[in-house]
């Protein structure tokens, strides 16, 4: 159930004040003023004597009194107070609808409806009744009769029948309940300009912004609204519910609850971290307690029914489902808020399931069908996604989501699909040739090498969507924690960043790849059961299991946080990963979870991780399955491994002395500024830099060696590597030049300049096998040099690889190099040695096509035309 801010704002005094300014009134204005930047205290004891008051014949003291009760979460005392004005003026309709909300928030519905038509009854047009009234009855499910009364108050506006502010909110409101958001939108804003403080309006304003995915113009309005009133609850939960950041999500729901400690929608926000942690018996306590304030909160029931169902209570589940069904008898929304919680704890074919029932329960809201599309499309069902979204976008042509979900399904078109034994490809016809057979080799390579270590068997092929636009990838990943991913793993869907979409940042499309795949591997072995520290640190291992050199060293940093005491313990290390609190701990949370499961594989043997994972599937807790597999539980598992890296900490004790702190913001640049450090890394790194410069190589080797002997896996900008490189090409010598090359990718995930150089050095000492391998690494960060590619394409026909030469010339070709008949002509040459002549003959007649009087490709045709006859 969606809730209200709780002011009553200045504009209502126009109503009321006499035109005389008598003290009686400017008492009222001080006490309404009080009451609009949210000083509650103060405004109740200053509007107190003005309740009943021949000044008070509109009910602005009466119901500005009441909300100062309703806007700190006193329901009861408020409650009270309404029904003592009722004993002495049963008719009051102002104490009657703030009885009704009174109520409403402590879901004794049945009785806020009677005491919302009492006021309806003593008071006719009495719209901001109206209003709130036909919001419970939507929200319970009586839509025919809400639908009514939102009609009459918008075919008012429509009219010309409102004025103020007050009222043009309320009509804005309506308007957008039965889908007329152009006039919703107008209303508000007109509202705005006769009074840009009333908070009401903003907030509603907001929320209608939010329900069509404008969450820029929503943040800025409720930061505008708590710009006034700093302590308006329903604010801060709009800004938790727009808001893409986990972190903020918790620290906005904090803020309502300081405003309003019993506001239910704001503990039930607080309570859905704990599902996002897996810390579902907390959730559920938490969500309880909710519950015990609103039995009828539609919000703390979906995710009570989601902790329950998470946790396997299907029990229990069912019980809160029927008490929802009590509440409402439309539980679309209801269904959508469990589809979204499960999908964030990778269930991901239970969303399906859940996301169906919010569709059955009203197959005209568009949130729920949209849902149902976001969860059909993580299962790879393309076709069924684009229906339900498509008729999502039918009922909200303001849903940019759903439009941009069709956008770029229709884009499809424009994609290419690539098949291997074990794996589907679509990627775009740009990259098809470039991109699609390296992806396929590295993607069967991955798999060959962990279904070896896990026993999970996908049913069908396992899908990969490359994309190579950022926007499309962050339109189809919508709705995953953070933000910033280069890939996605819905278990036998991956999608991932071509280096086209990260453009200007270096990227390693061959580890992300490696890294999504392991998740499946996970997923699928645990039946989505895996926590999300656990898949992730996987990850992360299996990428430095495939290649040494992608190992994400980040020892100083995870030391710098053991000696802060800043590394979360197993039970909440997803926090970590969701809601970081120190610059980079997302990224450190990655590694922390690797070494972990790297402990587990050293200390229980690799075949511990498959176990756990198996544990998992088979209905365990990840108490239960650890204590299985290893023998301890995780608390103990956390003690020794915590033991274990205090022990290795002494390795890297004299690196970490006098060394910038790597936790703070920046790091990596204080860390480059050498010059006035104590260190003696930076020492060694700055003395080698000088001596180079000046010229002195027999110091700058020493130097630089000593830097790397110091740590020898930091390869950020102006690491001793180069130094040492750039030492050894001064002097000509080759053979330490390779060593230095080689020492250095050895350790650095990308260095494709690095590469290429020693790539050339090994073709002159004849070692064609290596330096081909050297530029297929080069391809995991640049597949787009064409030199590289023709390079490489050179190496394998001399080395008797047809397919490698094939496919680099293909490459080279879906470069749109500048001349287009020699790449032909090259291709048609790995062709014909390659045995595939018909297609050598098609590419020498597409050079011919170009440059009729090209001499080589002539003499090509004629080799080939002989040799088939």
């Amino acid at each position: 159930m969606r809730h209200r801010p709780l002011q009553v704002i200045a504009f209502l005094l126009l109503l009321a004040a006499p035109a005389s300014g008598c003290a009686q009134d400017r008492g009222l204005d001080a006490a309404l003023d009080s009451l609009k930047t949210g000083n509650y205290a103060a405004a109740r004891s200053m509007l107190q004597p003005h309740v009943g008051s021949d000044a008070d014949s509109a009910g602005i003291a009466t119901v500005g009194y009441l909300n100062t009760f309703l806007a700190t979460g006193d329901y009861e005392a408020g409650r009270r107070a309404a029904e003592a004005m009722l004993a002495g003026s049963p008719r009051n309709p102002f104490a009657l609808y703030m009885r009704g909300r009174f109520l409403q928030e402590t879901g004794q519905l049945a009785a806020a409806d009677s005491s919302y038509r009492r006021a309806a009854s003593a008071k006719r047009n009495y719209w901001r009744n109206a209003l709130d009234f036909a919001e419970m009855l939507y929200t319970t499910g009586k839509r025919g009769e809400a639908q009514r009364i939102f009609g009459t108050i918008a075919s008012a506006y429509k009219q010309g029948y409102f004025k103020s502010a007050e009222t043009l909110s309320i009509a804005g409101r309506s308007a957008s309940f039965v889908g007329e958001f152009r006039d919703a939108n107008n209303a508000f804003n007109t509202a705005y300009q006769l009074d840009p403080t009333n908070t009401q309006n903003l907030v509603w304003w907001a929320d209608l912004f939010r329900d069509k995915y404008n969450n820029a113009d929503a943040d800025r309005t409720y930061e505008d609204a708590l710009a006034i009133n700093p302590n308006l609850a329903d604010a801060y939960i709009g800004l938790a519910l727009s808001t893409q950041s986990f972190a903020a999500k918790e620290d906005y729901a904090d803020k309502a609850l300081a405003a309003n400690p019993r506001n239910a929608t704001a503990l039930a926000i607080k309570a859905s971290m704990r599902i996002l942690d897996g810390q579902y018996d907390e959730a559920e306590s938490a969500l309880n307690a909710a519950l015990a304030i609103n039995p009828a909160s539609l919000d703390a029931l979906a995710h009570l029914a989601a902790a329950q169902y998470l946790a396997g209570d299907t029990t229990a589940f069912r019980r809160t489902e029927m008490r929802a069904q009590e509440v409402t008898t439309v539980a679309s929304r209801f269904y959508v808020t469990i589809a979204e919680d499960l999908a964030l704890r990778f269930r991901y074919p239970d969303a399906v399931t859940i996301s169906r029932k919010a569709v059955e329960a009203s197959a005209s809201d568009p949130q729920a069908l949209a849902i149902l599309g976001t969860s059909l499309l993580r299962m790879g069902d393309r076709e069924g996604a684009k229906r339900y979204f498509e008729r999502s976008f039918d009922r909200d042509r303001f849903n940019l989501f759903a439009g941009n979900t069709i956008t770029l399904l229709n884009e499809y078109d424009d994609f290419a699909t690539i098949e291997s034994p074990h794996f589907s490809l679509l990627i775009h016809r740009d990259e098809a040739d470039v991109l699609g057979a390296e992806i396929i080799r590295e993607a069967e390579s991955a798999y060959a090498a962990m279904s070896a270590r896990y026993p999970y068997r996908p049913s069908g092929k396992i899908s990969i969507e490359a994309y190579n636009d950022r926007d499309d990838f962050a339109v189809r990943i919508a709705g995953v924690p953070h933000l910033g991913l280069l890939g996605v793993s819905f278990g036998d869907v991956v999608a991932i960043n071509t280096p086209r979409a990260q453009t200007g940042n270096e990227y390693n499309w061959a580890r992300t790849l490696w890294h999504e795949l392991a998740h499946t591997m996970a997923i699928g072995t645990s039946r989505n059961h895996v926590p999300r520290w656990f898949t992730e640190g996987l990850s992360v291992y299996e990428e430095r299991l495939a290649h040494p050199e992608w190992g994400r060293e980040m020892e100083l940093e995870l030391f710098a946080a053991l000696d802060r005491d800043r590394l979360h313990p197993l039970e909440n290390i997803d926090r970590g990963f969701t809601r970081p609190e120190f610059p980079g701990q997302v990224l450190l949370s990655y590694f922390h979870a690797s070494k972990v499961i790297q402990y587990i594989a050293e200390t229980y043997g690799s075949d511990a991780i498959a176990r756990i994972l198996t544990e998992l599937g088979n209905g365990s807790s990840m108490d239960a399955a650890i204590q299985s597999a290893t023998g301890e539980s995780v608390a103990a598992l956390d003690d020794s491994f915590m033991t274990s890296l205090r022990a290795d900490r002494t390795n890297y004790a004299h690196l970490l002395e006098d060394l910038p702190d790597p936790l703070e913001e920046n790091a990596a640049d204080k860390l480059a500024d050498v010059s006035s450090s104590r260190n003696e890394f930076l020492s060694e790194l700055h003395a080698g830099s000088q001596a180079l410069r000046s010229g002195d190589l027999d110091a700058a080797e020493s130097h630089y060696e000593k830097s790397i002997e110091l740590y020898p896996t930091f390869v950020s900008a102006g690491n001793g590597y180069d130094g040492l490189a750039e030492v050894y090409r001064r002097r000509g010598d080759q053979q330490k030049l390779a060593e230095t090359l080689e020492r250095f990718l050895a350790v650095s995930d990308y260095g494709v300049e690095e590469s290429v150089e020693l790539a050339g050095i090994r073709k002159e000492a004849d070692d064609l096998p290596d330096a081909s391998a050297l530029l297929e690494r080069a391809l995991f960060v640049d597949p787009y040099d064409a030199n590289i590619r023709a390079e490489l394409a050179s190496l394998y026909g001399q080395i008797g690889d047809a397919d490698g030469a094939i496919r680099n010339r293909r490459a080279v070709l879906a470069l749109d190099p500048v001349d287009r008949a020699d790449a032909y002509y090259q291709l048609a040459e790995a062709l014909l040695a390659g045995g595939r002549t018909d297609e050598a003959k098609r590419a020498t007649l597409q050079s011919l096509e170009i440059a009729p009087g090209f001499r080589e490709a002539q003499r090509l045709l004629l080799r080939i035309v002989s040799r088939n006859q």
